[in-house]
């Protein structure tokens, strides 16, 4: 086994990896199968440590805005207007924006070369020599190389005259917002008057939309706070129950929350959680390299370890003392490629290693037998925070936050047998908080805080006999929990929602079990298509223990599929009569249909249905009896059926069995 130290801010993959002087770059090109062996360890250095923003911050249950005590910022250009434009371009604003109401668009003909752009002259001359930093959004139709343009602050009204000279980095992204902060390395001018877009090297045609540009703290301040940081009332530099959030954009006080990248001013989820005014914290992320399409891998695990020797990678490292004392955030920025990705690995960890502003953040792919320790942050990812995929057999002990995605904050796709120990939040992603999808026999144990997710804080769809044994969910889109064609289990749920359970398919006979519903004793529910199954404490025939009421609420709950519920399993001896008995009751004296039934061809000798059905009596309690005798030895189920009409129940309460 050995220990090899990756960096990538300060390392290099022609490193050899042997110590922190040394360290590789990146997972793909560093950590290489031919390097790194089953039992190796790859420390990974931390990103900056949370700072306090030194003020306080109202941050809202279910509001996209925090509002900071004071601003910590200055706006440069809104970008809400109109620019100035050079000959052969074509200078308009558009709604597709990260601020405000509209966003700066630039369309370039074939007929520009050089020079400038297009310029806006600002509201008067602006002193933002307290300011280091340039923070801004840009949106390209082309892709741009780095060197090509920069954006100036003029002490003309022109932009004619720089006086701060930021280069505009890669965008490799098509139509697709990249956030960009700057590090002058000095003061900002002291008496801007305007703003300018230039072109170093022809651009090509495309177009070109720039929005919320901003004035920021030098990267060194503990306050200065930008559109490429991370924010929350999280204190702690591991772990901690708030999430980091991504920011939509800066105006002053108002920071707005942002989803995913490509989210436009006016939308996302925004926060989930307690409404209070408290001092805020930021943090800064490792920008790994700017993706140029949804599926382009960023950093690829490239080997697999074995039983007993997984290799780790252990994100949080110090490099000053090579203690684990923090976090390794890593950043895409454009909402583009996968952040982390494990194709046909087995036998990897992960610890204390995050990700936002990518497609999707961590993504398996026929990956078997892997474990995650801790992931605190998986957000405002395109796609979703965390995707398993055709791999089967992974672990992940503590996944704190997939928050704010653009489809699911973690989606378990045909990856069976995965094993969750605790999700603490899956909130505010703009479809589900928890996705089953063709997926069987996973387990979470506890579940918290799926909620204000678009649609569904957990969806089941196509999956079989998954089990959370602790959930809670509110506030969702459409209903808390979605089940479709599959048979699925919850225990000690909290379904905070007017529509709690739905999504079933007609005629499939789907289930979610739902024990100790609403997190209370005796109350369990079977929820289907076309009615529900519950326990019953009022309506008894003893005083003691439970009845079970089922309760059709659709015409498709016939004669032919009636509503079932499971009563009891025999397990008979041969040629011996069975006699069972069970108490029915019904809430309507001809509107629904209820009946005791062992069905035929379960065991040899019970050749058809054997029925017994409750007379058209109301609110009186019947004991219904069915006897058989079988031919062979064996186990039988026993059955209660209600059906006919949408707004009766059929109560069923003490069972006796006997076998002569």
């Amino acid at each position: 086994m050995a220990t090899f130290y990756l960096d990538y801010e300060l390392g290099s993959d022609a490193g050899t990896g042997a110590d922190w002087a040394n360290a590789w770059k990146t997972t793909t090109l560093g950590a290489t199968s031919a390097r790194i062996a089953p039992g190796d360890i790859i420390r990974i250095a931390k990103s900056p440590a949370p700072t306090s923003l030194a003020i306080t911050g109202i941050w809202t249950d279910l509001s996209r805005t925090v509002t900071l005590a004071s601003a910590l910022t200055a706006v440069i250009e809104d970008c809400e207007d109109a620019w100035v434009a050079s000959a052969n371009v074509t200078a308009t604003t558009s709604t597709t924006n990260k601020l405000g109401t509209n966003s700066c668009s630039l369309a370039i003909a074939a007929g520009f070369t050089t020079g400038i752009v297009a310029y806006e002259a600002l509201a008067g001359s602006t002193d933002f020599s307290a300011h280091q930093q340039v923070s801004f959004w840009i949106r390209s139709s082309v892709a741009i190389a780095a060197g090509v343009l920069t954006l100036d602050l003029c002490s003309d009204t022109a932009g004619a005259t720089p006086v701060n000279t930021i280069a505009i980095p890669a965008i490799p992204g098509i139509n697709q917002w990249q956030v960009v902060t700057v590090d002058t390395a000095g003061a900002l001018g002291n008496a801007i008057q305007s703003v300018s877009i230039n072109a170093i090297s022809d651009p090509g045609s495309r177009t070109i939309l720039i929005d919320n540009i901003i004035a920021c703290k030098a990267k060194a301040s503990a306050d200065s706070l930008t559109l490429s940081s991370l924010i929350s009332k999280n204190t702690a530099e591991q772990g901690g129950t708030e999430g980091w959030f991504g920011i939509q954009s800066i105006s002053g006080t108002t920071v707005i929350l942002d989803a995913s990248t490509n989210t436009e001013a006016g939308v996302g989820r925004g926060y989930s959680g307690t409404t209070e005014t408290v001092t805020t914290y930021k943090r800064e992320t490792i920008k790994t390299d700017v993706a140029s399409s949804q599926t382009t891998t960023v950093q690829q695990v490239m080997d697999s370890g074995t039983v007993g020797s997984n290799i780790e990678f252990q994100g949080g490292y110090n490099t000053a003392d090579s203690l684990q004392t923090g976090e390794t955030f890593f950043d895409g920025q454009n909402g583009f490629g996968r952040g982390l990705h494990l194709s046909v690995k087995s036998f990897i960890t992960l610890n204390y290693l995050n990700f936002s502003r990518y497609y999707e953040g961590v993504f398996f792919s026929g990956a078997l037998n892997n474990t995650i320790i801790n992931l605190s942050n998986a957000n405002n990812n395109t796609s979703t925070g965390v995707s398993f995929g055709s791999g089967n057999n992974n672990i992940i002990t503590t996944l704190s936050n997939v928050n704010n995605n653009g489809a699911n904050g973690i989606i378990i796709s045909t990856a069976s047998n995965t094993t969750i120990t605790t999700i603490s939040n899956a909130n505010s992603n703009a479809t589900n908080g928890v996705n089953f999808s063709s997926t069987q026999n996973d387990r979470i144990t506890t579940l918290s805080n799926a909620n204000n997710n678009g649609t569904t804080g957990i969806v089941f769809g196509s999956s079989n006999n998954n089990i959370i044994k602790t959930a809670s969910t509110s506030g969702n889109g459409s209903q808390g929990i979605s089940n479709n064609t599959g048979t699925n289990y919850i225990f000690n749920a909290l379904i905070a929602q007017a529509t709690e359970v739905s999504g079933f398919t007609s005629f499939n006979n789907a289930r979610i079990f739902s024990n100790k519903h609403d997190q209370t004793a005796d109350n369990h529910w079977i929820f289907t298509d076309g009615g529900t199954i519950n326990s019953q404490t009022t309506i008894r025939h003893t005083a003691s223990g439970i009845a079970w009421k089922l309760s059709p609420t659709s015409a498709d709950r016939s004669s032919t599929y009636p509503l079932d519920l499971s009563i009891a399993k025999i397990a008979v001896a041969a040629n011996a009569l069975v006699t069972v008995k069970c108490w029915f009751y019904k809430d309507s004296a001809a509107g629904i249909t209820a009946k005791l039934i062992c069905r035929g061809v379960q065991i040899a000798g019970v050749a058809a249905d054997v029925v017994a059905t409750a007379a058209d009596v109301l609110n009186t309690w019947e004991e219904l009896t069915i006897t058989f005798t079988p031919t062979e030895a064996g186990v039988v189920e026993i059955e209660a059926w209600a059906y006919g009409g949408t707004a009766n129940s059929v109560y069923v309460d003490d069972m006796t069995i006997t076998q002569a």
